[in-house]
């Protein structure tokens, strides 16, 4: 049972990330899959991916930053 789910995990991860048809990747033997997933080329995409997804978080951080200083610069304005 256990290799069942490992099989439909890899079969989903690889539609996921190649954009493979479910279907189609449940078509591919699993030993395929999983030296595409263990590819370094793989690996390389994943890291940049991340990269990506941190620049962004950063950029909305920065973002929240900027909004809450106007809120207090208003809040201050308004009193004086």
């Amino acid at each position: 049972m256990k290799w069942a789910e490992n099989l439909t995990e890899l079969q989903a991860t690889l539609s996921l990330y190649s954009s493979t048809s479910l279907p189609e990747a449940m078509t591919i033997s699993a030993s395929d899959a999983k030296r595409f997933c263990d590819s370094r080329a793989f690996s390389d995409w994943r890291a940049s991916r991340e990269g990506e997804s941190k620049l962004q978080v950063a950029i909305v951080d920065r973002l929240n930053g900027v909004i809450r200083s106007i809120g207090a610069l208003a809040k201050t304005m308004r009193r004086q």
